[in-house]
C-alpha cells in the first residue's frame, strides 16, 4: 500500500514540478523556461525557446519562488518567461503588470490536452519576453474570470544601483539528484547542522525542502537558527548558548520548495553552526500521519575542511548563505576545536553588522522529484 502511495506521490509531482508557490492547491503556475536576454524575440534564435543560450543567464529557480534577484549591472535588456497556467476555474485571459502600472492583457494560449493532464479543468500557455524595467520591479500574472481579476503569481526583481553590499547566494553546490541521500527530519528535536566560516558579512540563509503537506502527513514546523561558533560544536549548541539569529517556518504545503531568511541586519564574518530542527506534537515517528520534513543532498564532494555536517543525520545537505557579491571565495576554512572564532583571543559572538543593505534571494532548485523516492525508504536512509 506504501509503494503504491508513493507511485501516486510521484506522478504528481512530475505535474506540479516548477510551480510558483503564491496559489491555491486547485491551481497552477507552472514555468517551463525563464532567462535574461538581449534577445527580443527568442523563437527566432533559439532551438527551444525555454532554454537559455549559454550567454544567457537562466534564473528558472528565482523565478519558481517569486525573485530573481538583482538584475542591475548584468549586461541584459530583457526576461523571458514561458510555461502555463492550469486552474479549476474557467478563465478568459492572462495579464501581465509592472509594480502598480496598466495590466496588459492577451497572453492566453488555451490548451485543452494540457489541462486533462495536468489533473485540472483549464488550462492556457504562456509566452512573454518583457523589457527589464528599472527600480524595484513586481511583475504580476493575473487572470480574468467571472468572479474578476486576480493575480496568480508574482515575480520580483531588483534592476538599479545599489549603495550598500549587494548580496547573493552562495551555495555549498547544486542539489543531488540521487534518490536516498537527502536529509529526513520526522520526529519532536531532530536536526541537521553544518559548521562554516565566511570571509564576509552574512545577510541571509536559503535553503529548499520538501514536507508534508496535510494529504501525506500534517503540516509541520522547523526551526533555523545561527550560531557563533565557541569552542567546538557541543559548547555552541549548549544550553547556556543562544543564537545570534532565529526563526520558525510554519510550511504550506508540498508546493513551497524554498525556506528564504533575511536577517534584519547582517552579521559579521565569522564561524557560525546553521541548524535546522523539526518540532511539534505531530513530528513523532515515521508513518504518514506525522509531519516531516527532507533537505537535498549536495550534489559532488564537499571541502570537509569548510564544511562540517552533524546532528541526527552527518548527510551532507545543501543549503546556500547570502554573501557579497563581490566576495569570490566565500567560504573559508573551519578553524579547529579550541580555536576562538573571529578576531581576538577569546571566543566571540559576531554582532550585527552596521548600515542598510540590498538583500538579494535566489532559491534553489526545488527537490520534488528526489523526495518521491522518500516515501519509500522513509528511515531506512
Amino acid at each position: 500500500m506504501r509503494k503504491l502511495f508513493a507511485a501516486i506521490v510521484v506522478l504528481a509531482m512530475l505535474v506540479s514540478m516548477f510551480a510558483v508557490v503564491s496559489h491555491a492547491a486547485n491551481s497552477r503556475f507552472h514555468i517551463d523556461g525563464a532567462y535574461l536576454t538581449n534577445e527580443a524575440n527568442p523563437s527566432e534564435s533559439h532551438a527551444k525557446d525555454w532554454v537559455p543560450n549559454a550567454e544567457e543567464k537562466d534564473v528558472q529557480t528565482g523565478a519558481q519562488a517569486g525573485d530573481i534577484g538583482y538584475v542591475y549591472g548584468l549586461g541584459y535588456s530583457y526576461f523571458h518567461i514561458q510555461g502555463w497556467w492550469g486552474d479549476a476555474e474557467d478563465f478568459t485571459d492572462i495579464g501581465i503588470q509592472h509594480n502598480n502600472g496598466e495590466i496588459v492583457w492577451g497572453y492566453l494560449k488555451p490548451d485543452p490536452g494540457l489541462a486533462a493532464n495536468a489533473g485540472l479543468n483549464y488550462c492556457a500557455r504562456y509566452n512573454v519576453t518583457l523589457p527589464l524595467q528599472e527600480g524595484t520591479v513586481e511583475l504580476k500574472f493575473y487572470k480574468k474570470a467571472a468572479g474578476g481579476e486576480t493575480v496568480i503569481a508574482t515575480i520580483k526583481y531588483v534592476n538599479e544601483k545599489s549603495e550598500g553590499i549587494v548580496f547573493e547566494e552562495k551555495s555549498v553546490s547544486g542539489n543531488s539528484t540521487v534518490p536516498g541521500e537527502s536529509v529526513w527530519l520526522n520526529e519532536d528535536g531532530e536536526f541537521a547542522a553544518v559548521k562554516f566560516t565566511t570571509n564576509g558579512e552574512i545577510g541571509g540563509v536559503s535553503i529548499s525542502y520538501w514536507a508534508s503537506n496535510g494529504t501525506n502527513g500534517p503540516l509541520g514546523s522547523f526551526r533555523a537558527e545561527l550560531f557563533a561558533f565557541d569552542t567546538d560544536n557541543d559548547t555552541t549548541l549548549g544550553d547556556n548558548k543562544q543564537p545570534v539569529a532565529s526563526t520558525v517556518v510554519d510550511w504550506q504545503d508540498n508546493n513551497k520548495p524554498a525556506f528564504k531568511w533575511k536577517l534584519d541586519k547582517a552579521l559579521k564574518k565569522g564561524t557560525y553552526i546553521l541548524r535546522f530542527t523539526i518540532f511539534g506534537d505531530d513530528a513523532t515517528g515515521v508513518s504518514q500521519e506525522t509531519a516531516y520534513v527532507v533537505f537535498p543532498a549536495v550534489n559532488g564532494e564537499v571541502d570537509e575542511n569548510k564544511f562540517e555536517y552533524f546532528g541526527t543525520s552527518d548527510r551532507k545537505f545543501n543549503f546556500a548563505i547570502h554573501g557579497s557579491r563581490d566576495i569570490a571565495d566565500f567560504y573559508g576554512v573551519n578553524p579547529a576545536d579550541g580555536t576562538p572564532s573571529g578576531d581576538g583571543d577569546d571566543p566571540v559572538t559576531p554582532a550585527p553588522a552596521t548600515g542598510d543593505n540590498t538583500m538579494v534571494i535566489f532559491a534553489l532548485v526545488a527537490v520534488l522529484a528526489l523526495a518521491a523516492t522518500l516515501f519509500i525508504k522513509k528511515k531506512s536512509f
